[in-house]
């Protein structure tokens, strides 16, 4: 994997359960990213932001976002829960429509035509063992005075051919062979083929294109050893384990997000909003 450009980095914000935690910046809470939708009725450069992250996240309480401003401070941003959206169908998704201040914050965006389509998947062969890479939040060194995201680099283990489980929500997910954490939750996961890389169709750099929603990862069980490295109780009904991070990271597909985008609720705020607008022009006009 080469070296990532600084706008994907940009694109992260992170999220907090309260004002003070994101100023001081305490070690929970999860990661989230803006994505644009252009508008359908107004002039081409009109753009509404949206904040994305996982349902679980916000239904955790996470619901402060923190940004950087231009001149590396922080800027942190309260939100309503209730404003939030979620997939109607019970995809670990959320979106916020925010209003932000390019010349104030320190921000880049992924477009909503960045998005890897269901149909996308036989386009670009997409398959096992296809690079990614992911920005988000490590909370053991996420950076006090201002965001400082973090990538991690993997592939895809595994297509979403049947649905996954993870925490309460069953839903179709990517496996991505790149260890996550608590925190990177809502983080962007951006699949990219490289230059001259083996591929099925022609060998030319594609993305990178947004894969998909970090949703957590796969947990798994181990049994707890004593001093000497043994196993306690092994076999028998009092025997010891604990939860251990699989390695397998679970990816909400991007056409997931696509759909609660273009969903009705999300879109009739849009409209609304070109609606006022619309208003507004001609009312200054008369």
């Amino acid at each position: 994997m080469p070296r990532i450009r600084d706008e994907f980095l940009d694109c992260v914000l992170y999220l907090y359960p309260s004002y003070r935690d994101a100023d001081e910046g305490t070690g929970i809470g999860g990661t989230g990213f803006f994505i644009v939708v252009p508008s359908e009725g107004l002039k081409k450069n009109f753009l509404f932001p949206y904040v994305v992250t996982n349902r679980h996240v916000i239904e955790s309480g996470n619901t402060v976002v923190r940004m950087t401003t231009r001149d590396g401070k922080k800027h942190i941003i309260e939100t309503d829960e209730r404003d939030w959206r979620f997939h109607v169908q019970g995809d670990d998704l959320a979106v916020f429509l925010i209003s932000v201040d390019p010349s104030k914050l320190r921000f880049s965006h992924i477009r909503s035509n960045e998005l890897m389509l269901k149909h996308d998947l036989m386009t670009h062969a997409v398959g096992i063992g296809d690079d990614v890479f992911v920005v988000g939040r490590f909370v053991n060194h996420e950076g006090r005075q201002r965001n400082s995201p973090t990538a991690r680099f993997g592939c895809i283990a595994q297509m979403p051919n049947e649905p996954v489980r993870i925490g309460k929500f069953t839903q179709d997910c990517f496996l991505v062979e790149a260890r996550s954490v608590g925190g990177f939750s809502g983080s962007p996961v951006f699949w990219h083929v490289l230059p001259f890389a083996y591929r099925p169709k022609a060998s030319l750099e594609i993305g990178p294109l947004l894969l998909g929603v970090e949703a957590g990862f796969m947990q798994d069980w181990t049994a707890v050893c004593d001093a000497a490295g043994r196993p306690i109780n092994p076999g028998e009904p009092n025997a010891q384990q604990v939860r251990v991070n699989s390695g397998m990271m679970v990816v909400v597909p991007a056409w997931k997000l696509a759909e609660l985008l273009n969903s009705e609720a999300v879109a009739a705020k849009r409209r609304e909003i070109e609606d006022g607008v619309r208003a507004e022009e001609q009312g200054g006009g008369e």
